[in-house]
């Protein structure tokens, strides 16, 4: 039998130990590749697991100067009861003819008439034996028309006994500040007034130019004229004393 050449005898051990020595070293690149692929990973791009909680920071509150909080609506103040004496006034559109007027404060409740000029040229006066009645000067402003000044005459008797008696006494007027006129129309219009003054008018000193009894371009007001100051000598009246009242709106 030939024996084996003694040169390859003596390659094989080495053939097994390099063998032997790959193999190690590619279980190391194998365990180095793996540590350094975790490594290498960034950790922004490690998407959370869908079984874990994500919290949300919420919106912080945007302010904007255009857009102030809306202030809360204040509840609505209850309207104050209408006095007795205001409660039939009503809205007066335009202009009427009055056939009534009322004074609470003296107790008169009396019919107006609608005059013009008596025989001598002057505003009329009711008729003399109606001691309560009040004349409406038709050729002035009518009551509740947007301006001027509506006319009423009431009679004052020498020896008393006339509303116009009641009105004017001991140097002053009976009403006082804010006590109420009213004046009727026909088709339910009831103009309400509030006393504001008194104003005596001696008869020589009176200025036909001036706007104390005649007015057709003024603010809406009311003037009841009554005589005063009776002059036996002369048989005349010697002044005259206007009431003026101003409107009152329903509901102000």
């Amino acid at each position: 039998m030939t024996s084996a050449p003694s040169s390859a005898r003596s390659r094989r051990p080495l053939v097994i130990a390099v063998a032997v020595v790959g193999v190690l070293a590619l279980l190391l690149v194998a365990l180095l590749w793996n540590r350094g692929g975790s490594e290498a990973v960034p950790a922004a791009s490690v998407a959370p697991s869908s079984s874990a909680p994500v919290a949300v920071a919420s919106p912080s509150p945007t302010v904007s100067a255009a857009s102030p909080s809306p202030s809360p609506t204040p509840s609505p103040t209850p309207s104050e009861p209408v006095s007795p004496e205001l409660a039939d006034c009503t809205a007066v559109a335009e202009g009427f003819v009055p056939t009534r007027f009322a004074i609470p404060a003296v107790g008169a409740d009396e019919r107006v008439v609608s005059l013009n000029l008596d025989d001598e040229g002057n505003i009329a006066a009711p008729p003399k034996d109606e001691p309560r009645t009040a004349s409406w000067w038709n050729g002035g402003p009518r009551p509740g028309a947007e301006e001027g000044q509506a006319l009423l005459s009431i009679h004052t008797y020498r020896n008393g006994g006339a509303l116009g008696n009641e009105l004017y006494s001991d140097g002053g007027p009976a009403l006082e500040a804010g006590d109420v006129i009213k004046l009727y129309g026909d088709d339910g219009q009831v103009q309400c007034y509030e006393f504001t003054e008194a104003l005596k008018v001696w008869v020589e000193d009176y200025d036909p130019q001036s706007d104390v009894m005649i007015d057709f371009d003024g603010d809406p007001r009311l003037a009841i004229i009554i005589c005063w100051d009776f002059n036996r000598s002369t048989e005349n009246w010697d002044s005259r004393v206007f009431f003026y009242g101003t409107p009152i709106t329903p509901g102000a």
